[in-house]
């Protein structure tokens, strides 16, 4: 893990902060804190499933150091807007309106990306698995649906 523990206290503080200006602060104790060592292209993605009362924010281990200080504020409270609009709107776009006056609320643009230099990063190679297909001789799909296929899911 990339941060030390008071890196991961600046995180809490931000996601305590854009809860309590969405008017939804018991939201920023629900919310996990992960990092992903895989996302070489994203700095950080969301998730809220209230059927399993989860509510995570995944954080990239190989960005966050490229990242700068306020890169890491406005991404953390980006992710954090997401968890509160899918609380409050389960069936709203991503980066809709509803998203985008949630970062308004905390004094932060609202985009969709991050400019985080990813230059000499190693991204991982996909797997596929080379299976017959109706419509032509081989298709390749990726590893994790090959074995869902598998498995009868």
């Amino acid at each position: 893990m990339p941060s030390s523990s008071d890196d991961m206290e600046q995180i809490r503080s931000w996601i305590r902060f854009a809860c309590e200006v969405n008017g939804v602060p018991e939201l920023a104790e629900m919310i996990v804190v992960e990092w992903n060592n895989r996302f070489t292209r994203k700095l950080a993605d969301a998730l809220h499933s209230p059927s399993r009362n989860l509510a995570r924010i995944r954080l990239s281990i190989p960005l966050w150091p490229r990242a700068t200080e306020q890169q890491r504020r406005d991404t953390v409270i980006h992710e954090t807007c997401h968890v509160i609009v899918f609380r409050q709107y389960p069936t709203a776009r991503s980066h809709g309106s509803e998203w985008k006056e949630a970062m308004l609320n905390c004094g932060v643009e609202p985009v969709p990306s991050h400019s985080v230099d990813r230059t000499g990063l190693i991204r991982r190679q996909r797997r596929f698995v080379l299976v017959d297909c109706p419509q032509t001789e081989k298709c390749g799909i990726g590893t994790r649906i090959f074995a869902r296929l598998k498995r009868g899911e």
